[in-house]
């Protein structure tokens, strides 16, 4: 008990300087709304210039040296906001994430350029007395770290909680509009709170530098990680919550130092390394998962990522790619070193395209994932002597699986919590697998040596042969780029796209989010895996330094910048890369370098200040202006975009399964709050039954708890023979149950045509496979067709949602839920924002459903022309409860109905046809 005790109390120093770099990061979202993955490098900036710079080099006092330093930082982060972010405050949320992982690598890839990579050790300048408490040692720096850590969050909170200017910051996070309507700037305030979150940074970096010792890379990361993951265990909300989860991981760090020898017995392993930085993290993991949610709630807002490229193959234009890299290979001499790089590195991007670009799951993992790839593969064909084939086959297998593991948290977070956890999970693999002798290979320099590859026969080992690797390299990005196309271009990619865009309307369309985000997961490390095999194998002696935690920042900062949304985002990405091409022209041949890396950041930011699509953006609108040049109007491409939605022939419409739908004593708690009580109402096939009541009546409620969206408290939920009340909503869709959405929630990435496909979604069990080899080109089935002609939309089919009148768009969201024919349809407000003569067409179409297709409607509405024109039954709510059922004349005339919702006989005339 007293080691434990002892060790606890070690852990205080850590856990006290993790929650004081954390408390910058909350202080940082709450004041702009942007997790700031910047926090560890300006606590590292402030952490060199005061005790290198500062003290070391120029002999100041500490005291002068911390203020200073702690001044820099608060400087770093006010420059950031007001030149950078302030700029960005209407762009999607990645672009800002991606711009502080900018001012990382610039911040990173400085201090390396000017301090080097050597690690300094710092002594400790704090009090060091020790007290005894029994057989207890308590130092007083540690004592200190947390009496600093606790005042400054008693600070914090206190400011926030009971001061205007601390309201006023957390109001304009919340809502700006509002912060500003009540005379507060949001952009000031924002700039405040950088700037505190910077002084923060500067004390913790300072404070922490003992304990951690100064190396730029693991520097940044160490802090980086446990300082986010105790924000996260804080909801990047709470700062006493903060001040616990830094606590927690910092104890939970030392404890584990304690019990090492234990945990490797019991995993029967030799050697075991990191394993004081995994377990406590993989604690949070556990939290988050649990805390988390499977589907957003209906207050999520869906926020659009960076602009889609079409993943049209434009084979002029690949063929002359291929030739010139040929060429190139031929006669790069001492470049080919940075050019095999460079291709090994767009396989990494292509991967980030997938998962972040076309699926929205954004990992800060990819580079540690492809890593595994390059061990396996190494140890097979090095130790095992496998041929190079069947190695890289089994690797990228195994790695697969590990990317469905990396995806089993995105099942249940989302955004900056999943780039929180995937970071933490790949240092936790580079700590305790690329650490490990045991499981790299080699005990004594961590390495395996690969004497010859062959491949059909043919030597192709880079140190012997590297324009051969390099044609190897090649020839893979050039069949991984094809792939990606093709996933853009498919039903699946659609899934992928609509999971990324709006997951409740997705899975509303019978889409599975879960397995979505598993096959991105897994796309993404097979090509990540592939990629680690081209660069970990380019070496005589394979080792893992290049396959770190920053490097895989690095690369998503390579990917935004090059085009997040685009497969040739990922070849302009991979230039800007670490030893690459322009890495390799900016360093004077030596192929490496910080600056190249600080360039890298730079050009990051530029970009997001001039186009947030990136490069390859910017490369797509000039040819698509140069096609649009009378030379260029008869292009093929042009007559193929045209086709790109067929409508089926012919106008009949199967009638569809009869089915009925029932709730019984449906209830809805939401906390103490009851939403729904009771509820009973019944849809037939054929049928059109009304839904009113006013407005907080729990009308959504009703329909979010029959389509899954909320899990009741009480009652059924039976479409035909089945029980459906435990299915998921997408199982539900596919069974014949569909819905619209009171906000639209349209796929806004992706055209009209896109849309309804997606509501059509015909994909089978191998199109997963299939798609990635032959997209095809399929017209809209006959359901969808119908939808389309019944709702007029044939002529918008390849227009952009955004481009619409209001109108047309809540038109779009009907014809999408109605595409695949359900039995049963529950339309929320469909008449918001359509004229009368719109509302006249809608209620015909509305009719139609049930008249000649036979489906069930259950129709939510506030129209009461529409209402009493079109439902053959009505259902009225009061306070989530039935108070009348009845046709539209028995409801007209009930007296609690017109005092409750109706009104008067005057405002009711003409209502009632």
């Amino acid at each position: 008990m007293t080691e434990f005790v002892q060790f606890a109390i070690l852990g205080l120093g850590g856990g006290s300087a993790y929650a004081l770099l954390a408390q910058g990061v909350v202080l940082v979202y709450r004041g702009s709304g942007v997790v700031n993955f910047a926090q560890g490098a300006i606590a590292m900036v402030a952490a060199y210039l005061c005790l290198e710079t500062l003290q070391r080099d120029h002999d100041w006092p500490m005291l002068p040296a911390f203020v200073v330093a702690v001044l820099v930082a608060a400087a770093i982060g006010l420059v950031f906001q007001v030149a950078v972010l302030r700029w960005l405050a209407n762009a999607a949320p990645i672009v800002r994430l991606a711009a502080t992982l900018g001012l990382l690598v610039i911040l990173q890839s400085g201090v390396q350029q000017f301090y080097g990579s050597k690690s300094i050790r710092v002594r400790s300048f704090l009090p060091n007395d020790a007290y005894h408490w029994g057989d207890v040692v308590v130092q007083q720096d540690r004592l200190i770290l947390l009496g600093i850590a606790v005042g400054l969050t008693a600070v914090l909170w206190a400011l926030t909680r009971f001061t205007r200017v601390g309201l006023a910051i957390t109001a304009a996070a919340e809502n700006e509009r509002a912060a500003a309507a009540l005379g507060w700037s949001p952009h000031r305030l924002a700039a405040l709170t950088w700037a505190g979150g910077g002084a923060l940074a500067g004390v913790a970096g300072i404070l922490v530098a003992p304990l951690t010792g100064l190396t730029p890379t693991a520097f940044v990361v160490i802090v980086t990680v446990f300082a986010l993951a105790a924000a996260l265990l804080g909801g990047f909300r709470s700062f006493p919550l903060t001040l616990l989860g830094g606590l927690v991981l910092g104890v939970g760090e030392s404890l584990v130092v304690l019990y090492q020898d234990s945990i490797r017995d019991f995993l029967h392993m030799p050697t075991l390394t990191g394993v004081n930085r995994a377990v406590p993290f993989l604690v949070i993991l556990v939290v988050l998962v649990v805390r988390g949610k499977g589907l957003p709630l209906r207050s999520h807002v869906s926020e659009r990522l960076p602009r889609l490229g079409s993943g049209a193959l434009r084979w002029p234009g690949i063929v002359i790619a291929v030739v010139v890299t040929v060429v190139a290979i031929a006669f790069s001499g001492d470049w080919l070193r940075s050019l095999t790089l460079t291709l090994a590195a767009a396989v990494f991007l292509l991967s980030i395209v997938v998962l972040t670009g076309y699926a929205g799951q954004l990992s800060l993992a990819q580079y540690t994932v492809g890593g595994l790839g390059a061990l396996i593969a190494a140890r097979l064909v090095g130790q095992a002597g496998w041929p190079l084939i069947p190695a890289a086959a089994v690797s990228v297998a195994a790695v697969v699986v590990v990317g469905v593991l990396f995806a089993l948290p995105a099942l249940r977070t989302r955004g900056v919590n999943l780039a929180v956890v995937t970071l933490g999970l790949g240092f936790t693999v580079q700590e305790m697998v690329f650490g490990n002798p045991a499981l790299t290979g080699d005990k004594l320099d961590n390495s395996v040596r690969i004497p010859q590859l062959t491949l059909f026969g043919v030597d192709v080992t880079a140190a012997g042969h590297p324009e051969r690797w390099a044609l190897v390299c090649l020839t893979v990005l050039t069949v991984s780029a094809l792939l990606v196309a093709n996933l853009r271009r498919s039903r699946t990619g659609r899934r992928l796209i609509a999971v990324r865009t709006n997951e409740r309307a997705a899975a509303s369309l019978g889409i599975s989010v879960f397995a979505v985000k598993i096959y991105a997961f897994a796309l993404a490390a097979g090509l990540a895996a592939v990629a680690g095999i081209l660069l970990g194998l380019r070496n005589t002696a394979v080792t893992y330094v290049e396959f770190n935690a920053f490097a895989s920042i690095n690369a998503v900062v390579q990917a935004v910048t090059g085009g997040l949304g685009f497969v040739l985002g990922g070849v302009v990405g991979a230039l800007l890369g670490p030893g690459a091409l322009v890495s390799r022209l900016l360093s004077d041949g030596s192929g490496s370098g910080a600056i190249a890396t600080l360039i890298g950041g730079v050009i990051l930011i530029v970009i997001l200040l001039t186009n947030q699509n990136g490069i390859a953006d910017m490369l797509a609108r000039t040819a698509n202006a140069i096609r649009g040049l009378p030379l260029f109007t008869a292009l093929p491409s042009r007559v193929k975009a045209s086709r790109a939605h067929e409508l089926s022939s012919g106008d009949e419409v199967g009638v569809v399964p009869a089915t009925p739908l029932a709730v019984r004593g449906l209830g809805v708690r939401f906390g103490g709050v009851t939403a729904v009580d009771g509820v009973d109402l019944t849809v037939q096939p054929g049928q059109i039954v009304g839904l009113i009541g006013p407005n907080g009546a729990g009308k959504t409620t009703v329909i979010d708890a029959i389509t899954g969206f909320v899990a009741p408290s009480a009652g059924q939920v039976e479409l035909g023979d089945h029980h459906i009340t435990g299915w998921s909503t997408a199982r539900r869709s596919r069974a014949g149950l569909r819905r619209s959405f009171q906000s639209l929630e349209l796929f806004e990435d992706i055209t009209v045509g896109d849309n309804v496909h997606a509501g059509a979604d015909e994909s089978t069990r191998w199109s997963w496979l299939t798609d990635l080899l032959w997209p095809g080109r399929r017209p809209l089935p006959a359901s969808a067709s119908t939808a389309v002609r019944d709702f007029e939309l044939t002529d918008v089919l390849n227009t952009m949602p955004d481009q619409l009148p209001y109108g047309r768009r809540r038109l779009v969201g009907i014809a999408r839920a109605v595409a695949s024919g359900p039995s049963v349809i529950l339309l929320d407000e469909p008449a918001a924002g359509l004229d009368e003569a719109e509302s006249r067409e809608l209620a015909q179409c509305i009719r139609r459903l049930a008249d000649d297709r036979g489906a069930g409607v259950l129709l939510v509405e506030h129209d009461m022309g529409l209402v009493m024109s079109t439902c053959d039954r009505i259902v009225v709510l009061e306070a989530g409860r039935v108070i009348a059922e009845g046709t539209p004349d028995e409801i007209a005339s009930d007296a609690r109905v017109r005092t409750a919702y109706l009104g008067t006989d005057d405002e009711m005339t003409g209502v009632v046809p």
